[in-house]
């Protein structure tokens, strides 16, 4: 039995929500089970102490309502500097610190429950309108140890830096989930990490404005998710939305906004922290991006170019054992790359897909006709008709062991045992059928051990093989063949229920075999024969004017001699013949007296 990857149902959704939400909530109130981090009047404060963006009504001096301005309630006490106990902002920020510890039950309960609903609406978001790939649990568990990691990097900056709590970096989450799925769900991880970090300052609505903005703003800009330095820009874009979004909110909220006076000290500039988050969040977004790809059960671009290499040890292994095989699947390769790139899908992995998927082909190429050579017997002459099938199938689990063994990418071991999906080996059961069936088999022992394309990409290479393998089948190809042979093979596909888990819709289908059609018109075009093919053919028997409809127009062939350039008269001109009396004329070719010259 293969072993495939496992995808998350409501069960494993419920239980990675309850372990996320234990972990963020140890992360939110962890700082508050050390006694160590107590700050007491008098002493330096043990972390940074903050408060909430709170506003408030606040009074002239001389105590009257009706000239009260619009203030608000906030500080931020860096780690380090001595609490004054004469200081009413120290004493605030202190009491505010001891009304918090120890955490109580209820408090820390709350805090769970906060995370066990987001968490669970974002798993089931994933496991109900997210891709294919996303409702795996290895890429569900990457997701929520990104966020993780994001919350206790939150929670660091904000325990142990003066700087402004802008300055949190989370649009690089969104930023990796953009790179290796796709915007939506970039979107929707913005949203719930939002909310997330929020908690961390007790829902500072201006600090979750900020975060969900830059979060948005980051993504829809992000337009190029295949070169790393896109990330960069579509941070300096979100940065600045999110800085003329908070200047905006402090005209509303208070009615001004000095922006001179927020940038005297730059380390504390909120409109700074704006802009500079958005910054750091695309600069951690491109460093990290390989390994948070890998993280999440994705291949990171550059690993995918490696496997191209056609030095890889694997690829010189099929070209040495297989090479029918080797050739189909390079043919393939092109076609399926095409057809993925045109709904948008990931066409390098697709291409990576094509090599590796039939090197279980290597093992007993023999049994693959693509790899007989011309009059060369089959095995299978002398097989009975399932041990025949077991063979053809064996090259499913053969690769899958191959492709495991030497560390290949899951997603590309994925092509390997699904481009089959569990199709039936339909020749060696009518032909098992046709012998009376002796041994009383069913269909169970004829069909593949694989699974079902998982995948957008998985499902266009299992129709791109029976696609490729079938055009060269077609005589006098044209586009109207090509079509028809490109139809039936979809509607076997669609009939058998092989694309059901694809993820593929019917514009996606529709797409696909419009461009595998063109694909396959341009791969099987024609070319003129030149005079020297023609002459060949005709020592063959094939009459001259069938070659003449394709052969190569004459090349003007100019006279270069020395007689040319400065004529004179000659026996010819004379009108007598040579010594010889003949009348042949030289031939074209001949290099005594003629040389060629470009053709413009």
């Amino acid at each position: 039995m293969l072993r495939t990857r496992v995808r998350a149902g409501p069960i494993a959704g419920l239980v990675l929500s309850i372990v996320a939400a234990a972990l963020f909530t140890l992360i939110h109130v962890g700082d508050l089970l050390v006694s160590a981090y107590q700050p007491e009047l008098g002493e330096l404060a043990p972390t940074t102490l903050r408060s909430p963006y709170t506003p408030r009504p606040a009074m002239d001096v001389e105590g009257v309502p009706e000239a009260a301005i619009p203030s608000h309630v906030n500080f931020t006490i860096p780690r380090g500097q001595l609490l004054d106990p004469d200081s009413p902002g120290h004493r605030t920020a202190v009491a505010m610190a001891k009304m918090r510890r120890p955490p109580s039950l209820v408090g820390t309960l709350g805090v769970f429950l906060i995370f066990f609903t987001l968490s669970m609406t974002l798993t089931s978001y994933l496991r109900k309108f997210g891709q294919n790939r996303l409702r795996l649990v290895r890429a569900q568990i990457g997701l929520f140890v990104a966020m993780g990691l994001m919350m206790l990097g939150s929670k660091l900056l904000l325990l142990f830096t003066p700087l402004p709590e802008f300055w949190i970096p989370l649009a690089a989450v969104p930023l990796w989930v953009a790179t290796s799925f796709d915007r939506r769900t970039g979107f929707i991880v913005t949203v719930v990490l939002a909310f997330c970090v929020a908690t961390l300052m007790r829902f500072d609505m201006l600090l979750l404005s900020v975060l969900l903005v830059r979060g948005m703003a980051t993504i829809l800009l992000y337009l190029d998710r295949k070169h790393p330095k896109h990330m960069l820009s579509a941070g300096v874009f979100g940065g600045l939305s999110t800085a003329a979004l908070f200047v905006a909110m402090m005209v509303t909220i208070e009615g001004r906004f000095d922006v001179l006076a927020d940038l005297k000290d730059p380390m504390q500039s909120r409109l700074l922290a704006c802009l500079g988050g958005g910054v750091l969040s695309g600069v951690i977004g491109m460093m990290f991006r390989s390994p948070a790809e890998r993280l999440m059960g994705n291949v990171p671009r550059e690993r995918l170019l490696d496997l191209t290499d056609l030095e890889q040890p694997l690829l010189k292994k099929m070209m040495k054992d297989a090479p029918g095989s080797w050739e189909h699947s390079r043919a393939m390769a092109n076609l399926a790359e095409v057809a993925t790139s045109a709904i948008g899908g990931d066409a390098l992995l697709t291409r990576v897909g094509a090599y590796y998927h039939d090197l279980g082909k290597s093992v007993q190429c023999k049994y693959f006709v693509e790899n007989l050579g011309p009059g060369e017997k089959s095995p299978h002459d002398d097989l009975e008709p399932d041990v025949s099938a077991d063979a053809i199938m064996a090259h499913v689990v053969l690769g899958t062991r191959i492709l495991r063994e030497g560390n290949i990418p899951e997603p590309v071991v994925e092509f390997a045992y699904t481009h089959h999906g569990t199709q039936l080996v339909e020749y060696f059961w009518n032909q098992c059928k046709a012998q009376g069936n002796p041994r009383r088999l069913d269909e169970s022992h004829f069909r593949y051990p694989g699974m079902k394309p998982q995948t957008k990409e998985t499902a266009i290479l299992m129709l791109v093989d029976s696609i490729e393998a079938a055009s060269r089948t077609v005589d006098n190809p044209d586009r109207e063949k090509f079509e028809t042979m490109v139809q039936r093979i979809l509607f076997m596909k669609l009939k058998a229920g092989q694309l059901d888990e694809s993820g593929l819709d019917m514009a996606d289908l529709s797409i696909v075999v419009n461009r595998v059609v063109d694909m396959l018109v341009n791969m099987n075009h024609h070319r003129i024969k030149y005079q020297w093919q023609a002459e060949q053919a005709e020592q063959f028997g094939v009459p001259s004017e069938v070659m003449q409809r394709r052969s190569a127009p004459e090349i003007e062939v100019r006279d270069t001699s020395v007689e040319s350039v400065f004529p004179g008269p000659t026996e010819a001109e004379d009108g007598e013949p040579p010594e010889d009396g003949s009348t042949e004329q030289p031939p074209p070719g001949s290099t005594s007296k003629r040389s060629l010259r470009s053709v413009r």
